[in-house]
């Protein structure tokens, strides 16, 4: 297990105007990346986009047309980046999705899958993954300026297989409670659950080592080239008065996370400047199929006010908290709140162990957090304007700030960004 390393200060240093920023990864909509896009830009760096291209009705991998190249940032290289197998064909023409095609929910449990066709299905992916990342980067190399720093910043995540049968499986598992409580553990011992698993090593972690083996001679031309990559490994938040580590679960992505932090740190000890940073929580399209995982962004409203109780920006944060609560509402009843959740027995004594994480679910931790986030919704005036919205902005560029400032010479190659130093780089 990693050790917990909390980054309490950023270094002074920064890139400049005339560094690059590559964004390894495909950007659709607002969420970490953007952080990091927004300081890059803030101070004036020429950001290279990627995209992970597009998949035709026979699932051929395509780049982006001109129409669909109209309507993204520039410079991009289009070279389709889309990593995993789960829609490669094996040696019987099978994909792992094709394998489990038709299969209902109530027989997801008793899945078959032969898993010597998926790791010929794997075999196949990751070689065409590899391939074209050697295209990509060779395109890379005639974007970068001169003289330039490069940040490449790895924003590859997730890796759901594509079969039909998954995400409601998975929506049961990170949604369910009471009598539709569905067990992480059991999912995960599935022939599913092993699918899964391997989806999310090539699509988190394995790309990233990938990246890194693959650029050497990027390093070796450019020679001022750093990686940083995007972890989650719970993280520290104000619980009464004193920051604590806490985790969301279940976190089922987080095996891979793991492996995420070791590929840095390996990289760090082989000379290569890499790192890793696991973020605080945030709500967004992608991260609201799990249930619950926003209210650990609440306790942030707390920070600020320990962190600068009277600065203008705490004041002025906390009054547009106020005015999307319910008449008879308040932000310290939020705060009370979650504080009587993070402390309850159930969070603190049985959900909160780092040396175990990432933790599978249990009925009884389901519901409290199903209870808890529901509380918290109905504060709202609107469940279509929360405060989840602004705190995640505010999250997001924090970690952008970070990342950039740290990243150009990570002093550890595992770093955690708590709600103490995204009150403090908010300022």
């Amino acid at each position: 297990m990693q050790e917990f390393q909390p980054l309490r200060q950023i270094p002074a240093d920064s890139y400049s105007h005339k560094d690059v920023l590559v964004v390894f990864g495909e950007v659709f909509a607002r969420g970490y990346v953007n952080g990091l896009i927004d300081e890059a830009k803030k101070i004036g760096m020429k950001v290279i986009f990627s995209t992970v291209g597009r998949r035709e009705e026979d699932n051929r991998l395509r780049a982006l047309t001109k129409e669909e190249l109209e309507q993204k940032e520039q410079p991009l290289i289009n070279i389709p980046l889309e990593c995993g197998f789960d829609l490669e064909k094996s040696e019987r023409g099978l994909t792992p999705c094709e394998q489990v095609k038709g299969l209902k929910l109530s027989e997801a449990s008793q899945a078959e899958l032969d898993f010597a066709q998926v790791a010929q299905s794997r075999q196949k992916g990751r070689a065409s993954f590899r391939t074209r990342l050697a295209q990509y980067l060779t395109e890379l190399s005639g974007e970068i300026p001169s003289g330039a720093k490069v940040l490449i910043a790895h924003t590859m995540a997730g890796g759901v297989p594509r079969a039909k049968i998954i995400l409601p499986v998975m929506n049961r598992v990170f949604k369910g409670h009471g009598d539709r409580f569905a067990s992480s553990l059991e999912f995960w011992n599935s022939p599913l659950g092993r699918l899964s698993e391997l989806s999310f090593m090539d699509v988190t972690t394995n790309s990233f080592s990938d990246l890194i083996e693959l650029s050497e001679p990027l390093r070796r031309e450019v020679q001022d080239v750093s990686y940083v990559a995007f972890g989650y490994h719970g993280t520290e938040i104000l619980i009464g008065a004193n920051y604590q580590w806490q985790s969301y679960a279940p976190y089922l992505q987080g095996f891979a996370k793991l492996e995420l932090e070791q590929i840095a740190t390996r990289a760090a000890k082989a000379g290569v400047r890499a790192s890793v940073y696991n973020a605080p929580e945030i709500l967004t399209n992608s991260s609201s199929i799990f249930l619950g995982v926003e209210v650990a962004l609440y306790p942030l409203l707390a920070a600020f006010r320990k962190e600068a109780p009277g600065h203008a920006f705490t004041r002025r944060l906390l009054d547009e908290c106020q005015a999307l609560l319910k008449s008879g509402h308040t932000v310290a009843e939020i705060s009370a709140l979650t504080d009587s959740y993070f402390s309850s027995d159930i969070i603190a004594k049985r959900w909160s162990n780092y040396s175990a994480w990432p933790q599978h679910n249990g009925p009884e931790q389901m519901e409290l957090m199903r209870t808890t986030s529901d509380k918290i919704v109905e504060m709202h005036q609107s469940d279509k304007h929360l405060l989840t919205a602004g705190l995640s902005e505010i999250v997001f560029k924090a970690c952008g700030k970070a990342m950039i400032r740290e990243g150009m010479a990570p002093r550890h190659p595992v770093w955690w960004i708590g709600h103490d130093l995204v009150a403090k780089l908010s300022l």
